[in-house]
């Protein structure tokens, strides 16, 4: 029998404290797929999130929603629509609690390039 005691580092937080840590991008050999590697602050209530991919001409070419994350760390694949993908994109993420929310979003942007082979 194990009398240890774990203690986390990461306490989970209310709503207004829950924010993005950080967003990893990798684009694949393809330049076709995107992973997003997602870490947002441990929390009390589950989130909601939003992540949204444009291009340089600023068009949309990827997009995803999170409803009630289960988990506060997970990874995604986004797929690039449109002709070839080459240049520079931009990945927007907002991170909310409901619609009517008094909490405002928190938004996290990176950018990416994609070259083509």
């Amino acid at each position: 029998m194990n009398d240890e005691i774990e203690f986390f580092d990461e306490v989970p937080q209310p709503p207004e404290q829950v924010k993005f840590i950080e967003i990893g991008v990798r684009v694949y050999p393809d330049g076709r797929r995107v992973r997003l590697n997602i870490k947002v602050t441990p929390f009390l209530e589950r989130p909601n999130m939003e992540f949204l991919i444009t291009n340089a001409e600023g068009q949309e070419v990827a997009s995803m929603s999170v409803v009630e994350s289960m988990d506060h760390t997970f990874e995604m694949t986004a797929h690039l629509r449109g002709p070839q993908p080459s240049g520079r994109y931009t990945l927007r993420g907002e991170l909310f609690y409901g619609e009517d929310s008094s909490a405002p979003r928190k938004v996290f942007e990176t950018y990416f390039e994609v070259v083509p082979d």
